[in-house]
């Protein structure tokens, strides 16, 4: 299954974050073997994971520009796609993402998916505690795109970030038995941009017509 993955920068030299020491998150060397046998997107997720309206506009510019830089050097990738920290955004920040070179922005918020109006707003469904498999199936199968968003996967989830691993397991086989399509963002950012070149006034709605939001959001859902 390729994936769009959302790297916090400053977490990456130990696989944690500096004010949780015991977190476990990727360091580098996972991150490239996940490059190398699988071919996923490295997205960034900005330099600590601030709420970027929160802050002064020139740290928020260096949260978003300078976390590109490192992890294209890091890497050696072009990276186009840009993850809000926790959602947090507004007309100035998306400006930013837009000058920093990105091409995309994934938010957390409701909406239809709409690269050639709102490619810096992008909706997904959030794979909570709460939520059912049942139900995700119905919406996948029913919708052209789907954009999941999955935090953290565990055998028991106890907060709402997690998501079943049992659950999970099963989604991959029905969309494997199903013959459900996975791309990552930057492909899919790709292939708007054929479909805008060969059917300019047909290709946005082909590509993105009835796209399923899931009405569970973050707390601070842009």
């Amino acid at each position: 299954m390729p994936i769009t993955l959302g790297v916090i920068c400053n977490y990456i030299r130990k696989g944690e974050p500096p004010n949780k020491p015991r977190a476990e998150f990727m360091n580098r060397a996972e991150i490239q073997e996940l490059i190398d046998s699988c071919n996923i997107e490295i997205a960034s997720h900005s330099l600590s994971h601030p709420f970027l309206t929160r802050i002064d506009s020139t740290e928020a510019w260096r949260e978003i520009s300078r976390s590109k830089s490192i992890l294209e050097s890091l890497f050696n990738i072009r990276v186009i796609t840009f993850i809000y920290p926790y959602g947090d955004m507004n007309a100035e920040i998306r400006q930013m993402v837009k000058s920093a070179g990105y091409k995309l922005g994934r938010a957390v918020r409701p909406g239809n998916p709409d690269l050639s109006v709102k490619p810096y707003r992008l909706p997904t469904i959030e794979l909570r505690r709460e939520t059912k498999l049942a139900v995700l199936k119905q919406r996948i199968a029913k919708r052209d795109i789907t954009i999941l968003l999955l935090h953290q996967i565990v055998p028991e989830p106890t907060v709402f970030t997690q998501w079943n691993l049992a659950d999970f397991t099963e989604l991959m086989d029905w969309m494997h038995h199903t013959n459900i399509r996975v791309i990552t963002l930057s492909e899919l950012y790709q292939e708007w941009k054929r479909m805008a070149v060969v059917y300019p006034t047909s290709g946005k709605k082909m590509l993105f017509k009835d796209i399923n939001i899931n009405a569970t959001q973050a707390l601070y859902p842009r």
